[in-house]
């Protein structure tokens, strides 16, 4: 086998695709819209109608500051993910293709229903997968068109990590596709006959691995959760202990993650200690990189999330 996802099936015909389209040439890809399926079972819409109100919920838990620390460091993870998904490095090379296959070729266009682009964002990713002959980034590359729909439709994908969710029930995904997870080989017999069923299989697997990453971050951004695990980081963490850092400086470190921004002087007046001392501590979380000062502003203070202190915070995303 050389690596790559073969389809063995009529499928690109039944969709006026040449069944020897290049697979690097994922720009030039001319994938129809797929269709829902006629019938959505009324479970599947109520799943995804609470996938949109919990993601609302989960950006409301995070300041804007703290949220593109995160979304930073669910970038590098979510690649680890998507290796661990496809087997090797499959980080998109051309990542504007992806946004025309999401800004042009989507069947999302002509749907009202917030519920239902959800579903079709779901949809579209089977259908790409169902319909080209991939290239090993082509799967990541179906995920992040996915990625792209749901940032449009306003479920802040930023902040919570699909491919983790795959990762670890990757059997279930390859199996949902259709897929050998050994080979890497689309295998399904009577070509589209099992499309509608198959594909709300695919859809209702995915709704679930999305509600329990909505459900984690929803749990880790917390307000307990989050004294828990800088609490946790201040008694246990190297870095902190080595470079001196005092437990008093942790209700300012707290506050200004969930603030994810202070004035220099309320941190410091925070940690309860004296001007001198409080500077000093001030100088040395900055030195790690949990505290940041920004060039344009060099009285305020913003969060940092480096990537050893986000995986205190959030230990499960690696």
């Amino acid at each position: 086998m050389d690596g790559h996802l073969r389809i063995r099936t009529p499928a690109a015909a039944a969709f006026g695709l040449p069944f020897n389209q290049g697979a690097n040439n994922v720009s030039g890809m001319n994938v129809s819209n797929p269709a829902l399926p006629d019938s959505i079972p009324q479970p599947i819409l109520a799943s995804a109608d609470s996938l949109v109100t919990k993601t609302a919920f989960l950006a409301g838990l995070i300041a804007p500051e703290t949220a593109a620390c995160l979304s930073r460091q669910l970038k590098i993870s979510d690649a680890v993910y998507s290796r661990i998904i496809d087997g090797h490095n499959t980080v998109p090379k051309l990542p504007e293709d992806a946004t025309n296959l999401a800004s042009t070729q989507t069947p999302l266009g002509e749907i009202t229903e917030l519920r239902r682009r959800l579903i079709a964002a779901l949809a579209h990713h089977y259908h790409l997968v169902q319909t080209q002959q991939l290239s090993d980034d082509n799967g990541a590359m179906a995920r992040l068109v996915v990625h792209m729909h749901f940032a449009q439709i306003g479920l802040h994908p930023h902040l919570w990590s699909m491919p983790r969710g795959i990762a670890r029930r990757r059997e279930e995904y390859y199996a949902a596709l259709g897929i050998n997870a050994g080979t890497q080989d689309t295998q399904l017999s009577g070509g589209f006959q099992r499309t509608d069923k198959a594909s709300l299989s695919f859809i209702e697997l995915m709704l679930d691995v999305c509600h329990e990453e909505v459900d984690y971050m929803t749990v880790a951004l917390n307000r307990r959760k989050l004294r828990e695990s800088v609490t946790r980081a201040y008694r246990a963490n190297s870095l902190l202990s080595e470079a001196g850092v005092r437990p008093e400086t942790m209700p300012a470190l707290l506050a200004l993650l969930i603030q994810g921004a202070l004035p220099r002087t309320d941190f410091e007046t925070f940690t309860g200690l004296p001007c001198e001392i409080a500077s000093d501590q001030l100088s040395r979380l900055i030195n790690l990189g949990v505290v940041v000062s920004p060039p344009s502003n060099r009285h305020g203070l913003e969060i940092g999330l480096p990537v050893w202190f986000t995986q205190e915070i959030f230990s499960g995303l690696q």
